[in-house]
């Protein structure tokens, strides 16, 4: 039986195009496929084709380009050869920065050169290292994640440096607080590009739900006239004066009150000083738990979607918002407040001053309504302040890092900030060229200082030309096994703690234990059995730490699942069940723990399987 055969280029060019547009072909077949024929080259030129297979790889990114004016197939090329790049930076630091713990600013400016020609280029680059550490695939290329998320914070915070400016140059009575709340939340997690992504959402939703409620307790109010946005965002400026008269605006705030505290169950976070959520608004809007100050941002927000103005009012401690109750009253008396703490309670002067021995119905506190820009670096220093009180190693740090830099945005001529950053920087070993200049502001702005920042300066000089020698004299050191100390176990070995019962990676390890004495008097390392005179092993925890634990301390864990520790990209390529698979530094390392692993996981495997004969 005959059958007539038609070649792809002779379909109608409707019917082609209705098959380049399928999402299983890809930019890359696109190409190959243009380059078959004279017809599916010309097919192949579509704008329109390559806007599709553009938001096939990048749909978050279309709506910065104007589309009417795009070159989509030109957009496509710069993001491929801007990942072509980006990958072989991130692979040059593997080696570059394999003994160094934490990698200072200067060292990602090359990245800024990728595509720099571009207008969008920092966004591009983003969007680049966006898709290397979100990629699907959890368990392989860790080191290349590693890295990326290192150097997307860097370039997360260049791009968010120029949206704050932007944002404080605008006029101070205008400035949103649900915007800045955001712009803060960002910045303080750079790694995760969507984390307000639902703010908006669940603003909206109050909105929505508390203008059913006004609906129901009053259905003639003027509020349910009006045309409200279809979607609150997160631009939505701060209402200076209120629409409504003073009894319809009690009601919506009434309706607020019941929609917030009664049917969603807002309430104060517990933890206020050791919890950092409390200080984000989209953590505090999917939690509905919150330090007084980001619930009243959220109260804000959704009285100022409603044409009701509240205005926010701090002392020491105590933060609540105020709106224009009487009008015809003079000074503070024409104000109410509203006391978060409370569950949104109404409140005169005279019953907070009876509440509080530090207010006075006088009390400029509550007079004067905190400027936005104040309010942003209240919520910062709640953020120092957690970092001081917690344990401080070095990922908490670089989190302290985060929130003194922004703040060096806030208020750039404030001391204090800059000279606790510099500290910092100098404690973790990062920025020395950053800590100078920073010791030379503030000299520059207070002479006073100058005594006490100049041993400051001196060690940040000596450290930075130290930095750069060592740079040039690293090498990899070789870590070989020998009989003689019985080292039982081998890099990438997932392992159990018999005392504390936590679970680990292995990524190195020393003949016997290389600790101070002081160390293994405070650890009880004599109480071993074979004391400091075996093999001692440094592991990654399951709960973000580092250790050192001694050999017979430990066992093979079979549980088969991922550390979860942050650092584990920084040793290792790819995670199988039982072991992680070192990277090619680590494997340079220790060359011999690769037949030592094996056989240790092999044994494992196979003593399982002995123990399922038997059981059957």
């Amino acid at each position: 039986m005959d059958h007539n055969y038609v070649n792809l280029d002779q379909l109608p060019t409707e019917i082609i195009e209705r098959i380049l547009f399928c999402d299983v072909l890809t930019y890359v077949d696109i190409c190959r496929l243009s380059c078959v024929s004279q017809n599916l080259y010309i097919i192949g030129k579509s704008n329109r084709l390559w806007q599709s297979k553009f938001l096939q790889i990048y749909p978050l990114s279309a709506s910065l380009c104007d589309s009417n004016n795009v070159d989509w197939r030109y957009e496509l090329q710069v993001r491929h050869n801007c990942r072509i790049s980006v990958l072989k930076k991130l692979r040059e630091m593997y080696i570059d920065f394999y003994y160094t713990d934490h990698v200072s600013n200067d060292q990602f400016s090359n990245f800024r050169n990728v595509c720099v020609e571009h207008p969008l280029s920092v966004q591009i680059i983003i969007d680049e290292l966006w898709r290397i550490v979100s990629d699907s695939d959890r368990y392989h290329w860790l080191t290349l994640k590693y890295y990326a998320k290192i150097a997307l914070k860097y370039m997360r915070h260049i791009y968010l440096e120029h949206i704050w400016q932007d944002f404080l140059s605008k006029d101070k009575n205008h400035i949103s607080l649900l915007k800045g709340a955001c712009l803060l939340s960002q910045w303080c997690q750079p790694t995760d590009l969507q984390c307000t992504n639902s703010v908006s959402e669940n603003i909206n939703a109050i909105v929505k739900m508390t203008v059913e409620e006004v609906e129901r307790i009053c259905p003639n109010h003027p509020l349910l006239k009006q045309r409200l946005p279809v979607m609150v965002n997160e631009n939505c400026e701060t209402l200076q004066n209120s629409v409504w008269d003073p009894h319809h605006c009690k009601i919506i705030l009434r309706a607020i009150n019941k929609v917030i505290f009664n049917k969603l169950k807002f309430r104060l976070s517990t933890d206020i000083f050791t919890c950092p959520e409390n200080n984000y608004i989209d953590k505090v809007l999917a939690s509905r738990s919150g330090i007084p100050l980001t619930l009243c941002i959220v109260y804000e927000t959704v009285a100022s979607q409603l044409g009701v103005s509240c205005l926010p009012v701090s002392n020491p401690g105590y933060f609540l918002l105020k709106w224009l109750e009487h009008p015809n009253f003079l000074g503070i008396d024409a104000y109410t407040f509203i006391d978060i703490c409370d569950r949104g309670a109404f409140k005169s002067v005279n019953e907070l001053t009876l509440e509080h021995d530090d207010l006075s119905s006088s009390s400029s506190s509550l007079i004067q309504v905190v400027p936005s820009l104040k309010i942003f670096t209240t919520m910062c220093w709640n953020l120092v302040e957690i970092a001081r009180q917690q344990d401080v190693d070095g990922r908490k740090l670089l989190k302290l890092c985060n929130v003194l830099e922004l703040l060096a945005i806030l208020t750039p001529a404030d001391i204090d900030h800059k000279l606790l950053l510099a500290r910092v920087y100098m404690h973790l070993c990062i920025n020395m060229t950053r800590v100078i200049s920073l010791l030379q502001e503030i000299i520059e702005q207070d002479p006073l200082y100058t005594g006490s920042v100049s041993n400051m300066y001196r060690s940040a000089i000596t450290a930075l030309e130290t930095q750069k020698v060592k740079s040039e004299v690293q090498k990899i050191k070789y870590q070989l096994r020998n009989q003689i100390y019985n080292v039982k176990f081998a890099v990438g070995m997932i392992m159990k703690h018999k005392k504390y019962n936590y679970r680990c990676v292995i990524y190195g390890w020393d003949n016997s234990c290389a600790a101070s004495q002081e160390w293994k008097i405070q650890m009880g390392i004599r109480d071993l059995k074979y004391r400091d005179q075996q093999p001692f092993y440094m592991v990654l925890v399951d709960d973000g730490t580092e250790r050192y634990a001694a050999q017979e301390n430990l066992i093979p864990d079979d549980t088969f699942a991922p550390i979860n520790n942050p650092a584990v990209g920084r040793y290792f390529e790819s995670f199988h069940g039982s072991f992680y698979l070192p990277n090619e530094q680590k494997l340079q390392e220790y060359p011999d723990d690769s037949v030592a692993r094996e056989k240790a996981v092999f044994g494992m495997k196979t003593n399982d399987k002995e123990n399922v004969v038997q059981c059957v």
